[in-house]
């Protein structure tokens, strides 16, 4: 009697399985995968429509969240890849950014992912590079290759005494006639920077770099235009306020209040192309997003009118190491 109710009982109980889906694993489902190539897209200022691709493990994909100047952003049916169109950037000549949140899901766990978005200003073509990837940016050429490096996402320069730089030939942008706006994250440590007006006049160009020291917290930047040197601020990025200020400038955050990047930036201003401003800020990453936490150094010079230019990026000592190039520029 009681092993006829233990069948009858096993019966019903193989039974009742039959009706739900047959899942070896459970709730215990293998970790989700969230994968995005590029992880970068670069617009030019009248917008347009650029993809990446996705490869995943989920079920399903979704968008969490966008800039309000993302038309739309829509994952393909197959979750191949996510389609961005991106409005006209009609608010200024400054170059905007943002992300886009992206998420999937499988079993009890969630991953998140982030594309970044770069729009170059108002009526601007966009020169980009994030060298997050592992071969070089198409274009771009080294003084001496073996001094440059693809990293982990970031590229870097190591020079000794007279530095190599890299620089891209595509994107030539002609200073004296038209605005622009460039900006390079530089990481903290080393001492490289930026060369703008690179051409075959040497007396153009403007060399620009910075030098930190993270026992005191304090860095220091040197500008120098052609053989005269404009600055040689040892101390002052983040200090009090020096000729030519052009935006109120803050102390330094401490350590923990900052990532150990900074972003270097030069543009023009309504008052004259061969005034270019020179501005330092520390970023903070929030949310997968890059953000200031406040200029640092802001100074306006006065340069060499400069021909049909470059920009390179160089380091002079130790290794110096770069993310996000950025060059926004009227034709």
């Amino acid at each position: 009697m009681k092993r006829s109710i233990l069948y009858l009982a096993l019966c019903l109980l193989l039974a009742a399985s039959c009706n739900e889906p047959y899942d070896p694993i459970g709730p215990n489902k293998p970790s989700p995968v969230l994968l995005v190539t590029p992880l970068e897209l670069a617009f030019d200022g009248a917008g347009g429509t650029l993809s990446s691709t996705i490869s995943t493990n989920a079920d399903n994909v979704t968008v969490e969240s966008a800039p309000e100047w993302v038309a739309s952003a829509t994952v393909s049916e197959d979750m191949s890849s996510i389609t961005v169109i991106v409005e006209p950037n009609k608010a200024s000549l400054k170059p905007r950014e943002g992300v886009i949140r992206m998420a999937c899901s499988s079993g009890d766990n969630t991953v998140t992912q982030y594309l970044k978005l770069f729009q170059a200003g108002n009526g601007c073509k966009m020169a980009f590079a994030a060298f997050s990837g592992k071969q070089f940016p198409a274009g771009w050429t080294a003084e001496d290759p073996s001094k440059v490096a693809i990293g982990n996402g970031y590229l870097a320069i190591s020079a000794e005494g007279n530095p190599g730089y890299l620089y891209t030939c595509p994107q030539a942008f002609n200073p004296s006639a038209q605005r622009y706006y460039f900006s390079v994250d530089m990481k903290m440590g080393g001492e490289g920077g930026a060369k703008l007006y690179v051409n075959d006049n040497p007396l153009q160009v403007v060399e620009i770099y910075l030098g930190y020291n993270p026992s005191a917290n304090r860095g220091g930047i040197w500008v120098r235009n052609g053989e005269t040197w404009l600055a040689m601020d040892d101390g002052v990025v983040g200090a009090s306020a020096c000729d030519n200020q052009y935006n109120e400038m803050h102390p330094l955050p401490e350590p923990e209040d900052r990532d150990d990047w900074w972003r270097v930036e030069v543009f023009t201003t309504e008052t004259g192309l061969n005034q270019p401003v020179v501005q330092v800020s520390c970023l903070k990453t929030f949310n997968g997003e890059l953000q200031t936490t406040g200029v640092n150094y802001s100074r306006k010079f006065n340069v060499v009118t400069a021909s049909v230019s470059k920009v390179a990026l160089w380091g002079r000592n130790f290794e110096s190491q770069f993310r996000n190039y950025v060059l926004s520029y009227q034709e």
